[in-house]
């Protein structure tokens, strides 16, 4: 059966996609001196082929460092891609905005963004390939660099309502802190919101230059292995998560960010975790009214203080246990108590008694009146040797009134006025002997001579 005539069933299988990778296989692949093969046959494990990619992809990224080298050609030059002309099948990608120095120079050309990448991927690769095959050998042209550097860049332009500066460097820089001794990287936060408004960026060190304030806002991570990196970049990443899918009202980040700058600064106050049985028990005390019972009418659940019948009385009674009590706050309960006054002493019962107390001392007699000669006499003499005699010294004052002694004084006085009476007896008697002496005819004795009478 012909099939003239008929048109075919489908159209005609198209020719096959150019790319920058295209071209003829081949079934071994030559770098330098060393030849791969570039088709599995035998049967390998998937670490063995592992180890195998990561190898091959080593030496093939430093063939063409070392072909740029030493033919002094451009790394854009060597690689596949610049055989391919840019047609509607490949296209290529858009170049980013220029970035320039301190100097003017500018810093992500095309051949420096391609070298960059190209030895960051071949040094991860050594990175692994070491830790995983057996005696490897390093490439020859291979510098293991003294650090590696990453960008993390911080999705401030979506969500600008979220301070991840602060967030992520915590209260007095604990958060960053923290983060850099988990990862063993360091970490700074460089580009465009960075540094407050009005200060200089000079004491962020070298590392903040032009390019990096001009840039958006990142995390520049250092550390000298990718493991570091890698590690680094996963607890940033979980912290922005963190901030961005939290919901309103549950950023418990913030609450320990909050809570730690509390404990730094003083001012946390810790709350004792909720007694669900002390609680009830309390309730209870404040609600059982059963054991207060008043005073007045004797009735429960109220005091006499808040009693109808009380007319502004409060009762006398000594065991007024739920009686509420005041304290004058004015009143001084440091200061003890006056000592009480000493007790009246009894007054005498009987006449023995009185003649038993001991009466007080008499005051001393005055002193003999001079006569009037020889005063006359002595103040003639100091007249006339300018002698003027002192004036005589005034009485002491008399004491004060106590209740004892007017008691004692009163007794004194009775005492006194009985031995009157007995010396008045007695002068009595002997003015009646006298007189009978002198009716007798005996002369009385003359007086003593007196001390102040001249010679």
């Amino acid at each position: 059966m012909s099939n003239r005539g008929r048109q075919p069933s489908g159209p005609p299988p198209s020719r096959k996609r150019e790319t920058k990778w295209s071209g003829k296989p081949k079934r071994y692949a030559n770098f330098g001196a060393q030849s791969f093969d570039t088709v599995i046959t035998g049967h390998l494990t998937q670490e063995q082929l592992d180890a195998y990619q990561r190898y091959f992809r080593i030496e093939e990224i430093s063939n063409f460092l070392s072909v740029a080298k030493q033919q002094h050609k451009s790394i854009v030059d060597v690689l596949p891609s610049a055989k391919v002309d840019e047609t509607d099948h490949y296209k290529r990608d858009p170049s980013p905005p220029p970035k320039y120095d301190k100097n003017g120079n500018r810093t992500n050309t095309r051949e420096r963004r391609v070298t960059e990448a190209l030895e960051k991927e071949r040094h991860e690769l050594v990175e692994l390939a070491a830790s995983s095959i057996k005696n490897y050998m390093i490439p020859s042209n291979y510098r293991r660099p003294s650090r590696t550097v990453e960008r993390l860049y911080v999705p401030v332009k979506d969500y600008p309502d979220i301070n991840f500066v602060g967030f992520l460097i915590g209260p007095r820089g604990n958060t960053l802190k923290k983060l850099q001794e988990d990862s063993g990287a360091r970490l700074q936060i460089r580009g465009k919101g960075s540094v407050k408004e009005g200060k200089s960026s000079d004491g962020f060190g070298s590392s903040q230059t032009g390019t990096d304030i001009q840039d958006d806002l990142h995390v520049l991570i250092t550390a000298d292995s990718p493991l570091k990196i890698s590690k680094a970049v996963k607890l940033v990443n979980e912290i922005i998560d963190k901030l961005i899918f939290s919901p309103q009202g549950m950023n418990f980040m913030k609450r320990d960010q909050l809570k730690e700058l509390a404990v730094l600064n003083g001012t946390l106050r810790e709350t004792k975790p909720f007694d669900p049985e002390a609680h009830e028990k309390k309730q209870q005390q404040q609600m059982d009214i059963t054991k207060i019972v008043c005073k007045i009418c004797g009735n429960i659940g109220h005091i006499a203080r808040d009693c109808k019948q009380n007319n502004g009385k409060r009762p006398l009674d000594d065991n007024a246990e739920n009686e509420p009590t005041t304290i004058n706050k004015k009143a001084r309960t440091d200061v003890p108590p006056p000592p009480p006054p000493p007790p009246p002493p009894a007054p005498p019962s009987s006449s023995t008694e009185i003649s038993k107390q001991v009466p007080p001392p008499p005051p001393p007699p005055p002193p003999p009146a001079p006569s009037a000669a020889a005063s006359g006499f002595a103040t003639t003499e100091n007249y006339k040797q300018g002698l003027v005699p002192p004036p005589p010294p005034p009485p002491p004052p008399p004491p004060p009134p106590v209740r004892s002694a007017l008691v004692n004084f009163e007794n004194n006085s009775k005492v006194l006025l009985t031995k009157e009476k007995e010396e008045s007896g007695s002068s009595e008697l002997k003015n009646t002997g006298e007189s009978s002496s002198s009716s007798s005819g005996v002369p009385p004795s003359p007086p003593p001579p007196s001390s102040n009478v001249p010679r």
